[in-house]
């Protein structure tokens, strides 16, 4: 996105994912603003003389300012209305949700010659299925169509769940490149109460027992260790995704009511006990073991199922030392 021409610039509507997302490409659009803390500021819900002292401040090493401002609401239209008669050398962002037309400052925004305003909203359903195709086509990435419709019927269409879905079906796909209805489901569902779920569960929430329990029954049931390690793969990147929620400052229950299917409601307590037992570093280390172990399943000669055994106990091994220290 290139920097707008107005020194002004509201982002509103229901969709928070994106408003927030617009607003970084236009930080990202003033060239080394946001490296620079004497060119950058960030401001939460401020105070109308708060918001002019920063847009009014020259910058002290040269070059653009941008002020950032989140959670924008109608007592800044008197602010707005200041800077509209005197343009300010920085650019300011104002990210605001969903403004009602009568908003002062939603007016102020649409009619200001001064002033550029942009809706963000949810993608359409109908158009959902393209979206996702396109989103993953550009990270090389093919997916059928069934995949697609799948995928797209269990998001809202808000631009914070399409970008961690397409973040989860990117990362599944690896090497391969290409994405079925099977994979989709694999990855983005949270079917819990089956056998391979609570083989993964038992082994992420450190019940070293419980897994061995759980997975010599899902061996009887036919599960194969591929299908295994694909739950295990599945819960690991949802698991990603919350910990790099908590890494920003989300608590672990914020983190997990993000996830996008949600969590089945009898499942969010362990959900949440594996938030605590695998950060972040942790987390990718557990995907990269399980990526490697998809593999040798698929491509090796070696006992799939006592391999698959072999991680699972592992993991679980590692969750539960960690529920001790």
């Amino acid at each position: 996105m290139r920097s707008p021409s107005a020194p002004l610039v509201l982002l509103h509507g229901p969709d928070a994912g994106l408003v927030a997302a617009r607003g970084l490409e236009l930080v990202r659009a003033v060239e080394g603003a946001a490296s620079d803390p004497f060119r950058y500021a960030e401001l939460a819900n401020p105070e109308p003389e708060d918001l002019l002292a920063e847009a009014l401040a020259g910058a002290l090493t040269g070059g653009r300012r941008v002020v950032r401002v989140r959670d924008a609401r109608e007592p800044l239209a008197k602010a707005v209305e200041t800077l509209l008669k005197t343009p300010p050398e920085a650019l300011v962002i104002l990210e605001a949700g969903e403004l009602p037309g009568k908003s002062r400052l939603r007016r102020l925004a649409e009619t200001g010659a001064g002033m550029a305003c942009l809706g963000c909203y949810p993608v359409e359903p109908a158009r959902l299925p393209q979206m996702i195709s396109a989103r993953l086509r550009a990270e090389a990435v093919a997916i059928t169509p069934e995949a697609a419709a799948w995928t797209a019927q269990n998001l809202s269409g808000e631009e914070g769940q399409l970008a961690q879905a397409v973040e989860l079906l990117v990362l599944y796909a690896g090497a391969e490149k290409t994405l079925s209805l099977e994979d989709a489901r694999a990855i983005l569902a949270d079917g819990g109460g089956t056998s391979a779920v609570d083989a993964v569960d038992a082994a992420l929430t450190g019940d070293v027992e419980g897994a061995d329990r759980a997975l010599a029954r899902a061996y009887e049931e036919g599960v194969s260790p591929v299908g295994l390690i694909r739950a295990l793969l599945g819960e690991l990147m949802r698991l990603r995704l919350a910990s790099a929620r908590m890494a920003e400052g989300a608590s672990a229950a914020e983190a997990m009511a993000a996830l996008r299917p949600p969590v089945f409601f009898k499942r969010q307590p362990l959900v949440q006990k594996m938030l605590r037992l695998w950060p972040w570093t942790a987390v990718n280390e557990a995907l990269a073991a399980g990526l490697a172990a998809e593999k040798a399943c698929k491509t090796s000669h070696i006992p799939d199922q006592d391999f698959c055994r072999q991680v699972l106990l592992g993991l679980a091994s590692r969750a539960r030392t960690a529920s001790r220290n």
